[in-house]
């Protein structure tokens, strides 16, 4: 059986204990490989082994605490310890093929590398170019001369394809998935619905629930604003917003300037809002029995967007911008709304209305969107698209 190192960023644990869309493909996908063999490495984290082999997935995970990661994030090229790191592991493993989730400059520095350079190399980007961090985008115009360019959507592989993909053999798109098994729609368990939102206090309260990082590119203020406006019509209304202003340990509760403003905006509401706070993964699907309906105005071109798919999971009709690859997974009709205008808080107001006093098309969307992911977006299916590309990859090298 051949093996294939599916190498994360420097950020976050595999598996995501702390979060992390990345991260948790990832995990997902390894687990569900047949015909490859497995090797996982990302960063160490205080709760999990540096080595270990889970579910028949091998774990490496490298210490990038305290000095050694403020370094490395910093000064890279010249403190490359991650990709050294990793390279040592790769020349351990022998894999027949390297797979690098959202870091160019990382396969860049493995291609130079001895006895790693004949290795056929695939950069999955789960999001552009401009997405990245400053010190974690090659200059302007380069190119990853990699065997393949995946995507997480169709719209990342179009935007690539003259840019980091622009050298790549191949392009392939590549969505993420979800545990549809994992979350509870509300006509399957009603009684443990109420029972969630009871312990939150907003029993059968109109609800509007967002998921996500709490930042201005998210479109955080715009739903704020968008509630103002229904509240002038449905003062019971309650709006959730699930999540803190980052990812990663001790990270999470962060205080920032946009969360001090979105506080005191709060403060001033004419409704309920109410912050829970970072959820860690595995109360994820928790989250979701709190909302009768989700929105997602992001204000930026994301890759695509795991939280619509964890709502239509949930039975959760969404409203969303036609921003990025969002527009993919998000249809009208089909699963959910899209605003025409991505920052106009009026609109997504109107929208939030519609699906608010409509039980009937809430349930309706609500059904087709869980029916849909779970004929499109399995975890199991991803994972067979995944060695699919696999297997094209490593014989056309041959």
């Amino acid at each position: 059986m051949r093996t294939v190192a599916l190498i994360g960023p420097e950020l976050y644990p595999i598996p995501p204990i702390r979060g992390g869309a990345v991260e948790l493909f990832i995990d997902q996908v390894a687990s569900r490989l047949n015909r490859w063999r497995p090797v996982v490495i990302g960063p160490a984290d205080p709760d999990l082994p540096r080595r270990e082999v889970r579910s028949g997935v091998e774990y490496f995970r490298i210490p990038l605490d305290g000095w050694r990661g403020r370094l490395y994030r910093r000064y890279r090229q010249y403190f490359p310890y991650y990709d050294l790191q990793i390279a040592k592991i790769l020349h351990q493993v022998q894999p027949d093929l390297l797979h690098v989730h959202n870091r160019p400059l990382l396969a860049l520095s493995l291609q130079h590398r001895q006895r790693l350079a004949e290795v056929p190399l695939i950069l999955h980007m789960h999001n552009l170019y401009h997405s990245l961090g400053r010190r974690e985008r090659p200059a302007p115009g380069s190119a990853i001369p990699a065997a393949a360019f995946i995507g997480c959507s169709r719209f990342v592989v179009d935007r690539e394809k003259a840019g980091l993909g622009r050298a790549a053999a191949a392009h392939f798109v590549v969505y993420n998935g979800v545990d549809a098994g994992a979350f509870c729609p509300p006509w399957e368990n009603p009684e443990r619905r109420q029972q969630i939102r009871e312990q939150y206090g907003i029993a059968g309260a109109p609800t509007v629930l967002f998921v996500g990082k709490l930042r201005e590119s998210k479109g955080v203020h715009i739903l704020l604003a968008a509630m103002e406006e229904v509240w002038s019509r449905l003062p019971l209304a309650v709006l959730v917003l699930v999540g803190g202003t980052e990812f990663g340990r001790g990270r999470t509760d962060r205080d920032t300037p946009f969360l001090q403003q979105l506080r005191r905006r709060i403060e001033t509401a004419r409704g309920r809002v109410m912050l829970t706070g970072f959820f860690p993964p595995a109360r994820i699907p928790e989250a979701y029995l709190l909302g009768d309906i989700f929105v997602g105005p992001s204000q930026i071109e994301e890759g695509l967007g795991m939280v619509f798919l964890e709502a239509a999971a949930a039975g959760l009709p969404s409203i969303a911008t036609r921003r990025g690859g969002i527009p993919e997974i998000v249809q009208e009709d089909l699963n959910g709304l899209l605003l025409q205008q991505h920052d106009d808080s009026r609109e997504l107001a109107g929208k939030i209305m519609q699906l608010l006093e409509d039980p009937d098309l809430r349930l309706r969307l609500g059904r087709q969107a869980r029916t849909w992911v779970r004929e499109h977006f399995s975890w199991d299916q991803i994972a067979q698209r995944q060695e699919d590309v696999y297997d094209e990859v490593v014989s056309s090298e041959q």
